[in-house]
């Protein structure tokens, strides 16, 4: 009897061991997902914190591909005859970026969350996209074909592309590139002189520190 009670203690003992390993598991990943897109939505008082993708493998890299639906024709000369998406996977768009140095193609969603962040770059403060003012960008550094892993390799004087939804193409030339602490919002500031201005921003390979690349309508 001795024998039986003490393996039954022992099959006791290994099952809660594996259960508190299991809810130890689903602590941990519930933590990862709230560190993911942390911001203070009061004040902007934190810049979004982004995770490097190496270990993200769920996240889906595909192309991004224009939807024949929402083709529409423009024939103004002050407009891009390039057509873009209202929606992107559901979230509505207000922008497209194109990068050319880094391979860049991405639709802007309009509206930051956690969630939006996690499907593509999001508008994270400021004005409308080619409107006085500074249009703050934020996308996770994923290893993914719409997001802002290469972002770290734009210089000075590199350009590109912002595509409102009104077909508007505004032409845009960096100026500074920096790597500043999550706490540092400056970058947001709206502040242009009549300037319109660009902010992108990411973060660092092990996220303690933001990416900010900063340009101007040329």
């Amino acid at each position: 009897m001795k024998t039986k009670d003490r393996n039954s203690k022992v099959i006791f003992i290994g099952f809660v061991i594996i259960i508190f390993m299991f809810i130890c598991a689903l602590v941990n990943q519930w933590i990862e997902i709230k560190e993911v897109g942390k911001v203070d939505q009061q004040g902007k008082t934190s810049l979004v914190s982004t995770e490097n993708v190496n270990t993200k493998n769920e996240i889906e890299e595909e192309n991004i591909m224009i939807d024949d639906e929402n083709t529409i024709q423009d024939t103004s000369i002050n407009q891009t005859k390039e057509n873009i998406l209202t929606t992107y996977k559901g979230y509505p768009v207000i922008a497209k970026l194109e990068i050319p140095k880094i391979n860049l193609e991405t639709y802007v969603i309009s509206e930051y969350s956690d969630q939006a962040l996690a499907v593509s770059v999001t508008k994270f403060y400021g004005g409308n996209p080619n409107g006085v003012g500074n249009f703050c960008i934020a996308g996770h550094n994923y290893v993914t074909k719409n997001m802002f892993h290469d972002l770290k390799n734009l210089v000075i004087g590199d350009t590109f592309t912002l595509i409102d939804s009104n077909h508007q193409e505004g032409m845009y030339k960096i100026y500074l590139v920096e790597t500043v602490e999550p706490d540092e919002t400056q970058c947001l500031s709206q502040k242009t002189d009549g300037k319109i201005e660009v902010t992108l921003i990411t973060c660092t390979t092990d996220s303690s520190k933001r990416i900010i690349v900063k340009a101007v309508k040329i």
